[in-house]
């Protein structure tokens, strides 16, 4: 019923066992850590994780990464005011047994955001950490909110090297690492909620970055509510988009382009009847219950009709806002220590905010509100052009996805719409179609993909080995959900790298291709961006009637360009060695 934990739900996709196929792990502060195992047909088997000290702990973000450069990726985990955690990987089975800490800052309460790459080109992975800690309860939060990244040196990422980034410290949602400006050198993209600015840095090379300031005229403006952060050539010029995602169109009458639905229905197309008993009790509950720090708690009575979990977690919320709206707070001592998130909330509110100085202000760049934001590159600076390509409206967007879902060759845009707000409408996902010259038009109902289930992450990948990349959301208040993709008629080419000089997945690489009708694609093989999901490191271009690449070319992450010989047959996933002297 609050933040963070009801975007708790975190999706990660990787080949754990190295048997060929994508498996899937979820953190769910429900549910808990599991496993989607898949069988090489696109089915698949839960297997829930023997997390021993894991087993209390929230755990928000879990992602699969090598971080030994072993070949086998490891899980890296993020919780909530307990610390991140790096589980290696044993030839295919993840050693939940002795997680390994991993120091963020001692103040952090979460490391909500993460991204991988390896921006001082030693050849392993290191990570960006987006900290966060209390939304809407801080807004404007002190220096546990400032983002760091953890060095890795060969292999050991313990979080005792580090770079605390500058810029003021914000509510961090979102977090990539990629080469916004082509020069070579991984970036680093952060979307901040709320009055906080967001912050751009550009890298060096050798692990030093350059604050992106007003004054230097590259970015005309950014999101104030930013979720997701993608980066991607979504015009087809062969230069990186930046595409930032927030609050844009939350109610009904705002735009042609939402889809809404009627509140009162929202848990009638849930199956499962235990799922879509506990949909609808939740949704009863929001009826009277708001959360948040401007209102009267008047809900007290409430919590007597409550049972069990719900009426001692109702009482304990009830102390916390009666501490905020009388500002006062020794009340939050009155909350039971079985209650620790409710104690936290409380705690976390009444901590000093940061001065911000008038030269960090002067320095910000301008955020705008209601309206998603599209950096295209103008020569050396950038222009937003959200609103003339048609990516300006996304609803309440949360996680962003950017692939060829329809294999013709250029890349589309699929939002996430989740968040509990108190409306009389919910908001389906939006899913815009790239018609080919850059523009982008809604087509949710005819794809198949028109949902109204409040969803905060997804992830993109190819289930059954197909070609095509399927889409599997995490809802807020509804059961996992999966949309399996039937594009016909059209082909398709994946590529998955294995680096034995660099990282081993070859993060922070660029594949160019040219086909044999001559058009050009190019990807960058990341890991982080949007929100709380981290897609497989398998990179797939459509090529509509095409048949074979002719010309393919990898930029690799410490700068060695490799030009395999063609041509390459559509219909197959290319697997590219770079060995090691």
């Amino acid at each position: 019923m609050w933040p963070p934990f009801w975007e708790g739900r975190s999706l990660a996709a990787g080949d754990i066992d190295r048997d060929g196929d994508t498996d899937l792990v979820i953190a769910s502060t429900e549910a808990g850590l599991y496993i989607y195992d898949n069988d090489g047909t696109g089915r698949f088997n839960r297997s829930p994780l023997p997390l021993g000290d894991l087993e209390a702990m929230p755990v928000f973000n879990a992602v699969l990464v090598d971080i030994d450069n072993d070949g086998w990726r490891d899980l890296f985990v993020a919780t909530y005011r307990a610390g991140n955690y790096l589980i290696l990987n044993q030839s295919g089975t993840l050693d939940t047994a002795n997680p390994q800490p991993v120091a963020n800052r001692p103040d952090a309460v979460m490391a909500m955001a993460l991204s991988f790459a390896d921006p001082d080109r030693d050849g392993d992975l290191d990570v960006a950490l987006g900290n966060w800690t209390a939304g809407w309860y801080r807004r404007v939060p002190g220096d546990e909110a400032r983002n760091r990244i953890l060095w890795n040196e060969a292999g050991q990422l313990t979080g005792a090297a580090y770079l605390d980034l500058p810029a003021i410290p914000g509510e961090t949602l979102s977090i990539l690492f990629s080469d916004m400006n082509g020069d070579g050198f991984a970036d680093l993209l952060v979307g901040n909620d709320f009055e906080i600015p967001d912050a751009f840095y550009l890298g060096d090379g050798a692990g030093g970055f350059d604050p992106v300031t007003y004054q230097d005229g590259l970015i005309p403006q950014t999101t104030t509510t930013t979720m997701a952060v993608k980066s991607d050539d979504l015009t087809g010029n062969g230069l990186p988009e930046v595409y930032l995602a927030q609050i844009s169109g939350r109610s009904s009458g705002v735009s042609e382009t939402l889809k809404m639905q009627p509140l009162e229905i929202y848990c009638d197309g849930i199956r499962n009847p235990d799922a879509r008993a506990t949909c609808a009790q939740n949704m009863e509950i929001k009826t009277w219950y708001r959360s948040g720090n401007n209102f009267d708690p008047t809900y007290a009575a409430r919590c007597q009709d409550l049972t069990g979990r719900y009426q001692t977690e109702c009482k304990a919320m009830l102390v916390k806002d009666l501490a905020i709206q009388q500002n006062n707070p020794q009340i939050c001592d009155l909350i039971p220590a079985a209650q620790p998130i409710a104690k936290s909330y409380c705690t976390l509110h009444f901590l000093p905010p940061r001065p911000i100085t008038a030269a960090e202000a002067a320095a910000s760049i301008p955020q705008i509100l209601r309206s998603n934001v599209l950096l295209e590159a103008r020569g050396e600076v950038y222009a937003d052009t959200a609103e003339t390509r048609g990516l300006d409206v996304g609803g309440w967007s949360w996680d962003t996805k950017i692939e060829d879902f329809d294999l013709d060759g250029d890349l589309d845009v699929y939002i996430v719409n989740g968040t509990w707000v108190p409306n009389e409408v919910s908001p389906s996902n939006l899913f815009f179609l790239n018609d080919g010259a850059g523009n982008f038009i809604e087509a949710s109902g005819p794809f198949g993909l028109e949902d109204y289930l409040m969803t905060a992450s997804a992830v993109a990948f190819d289930m059954d080995g197909d070609g095509d990349l399927d889409i599997l959301t995490h809802p807020v208040n509804g059961p996992i959900t999966l949309f399996r993709n039937n594009a016909q008629g059209a082909n398709v080419i994946a590529f998955a790298l294995e680096d034995h000089i660099g990282n081993r997945d070859g993060i922070g690489a660029v594949i160019e291709i040219e086909d044999e009708t001559g058009r050009v694609q190019r990807r960058e093989i990341q890991l982080g961006g949007g929100f709380m999901s981290f897609d497989a490191p398998t990179v797939h271009f459509g090529l509509g009637a095409a048949q074979s690449v002719q010309r393919l070319s990898i930029t690799w992450a410490d700068g060695t360009v490799s030009r395999p010989d063609g041509p390459l047959d559509a219909g197959h996933t290319h697997h590219i060695l770079r060995s090691g002297p």
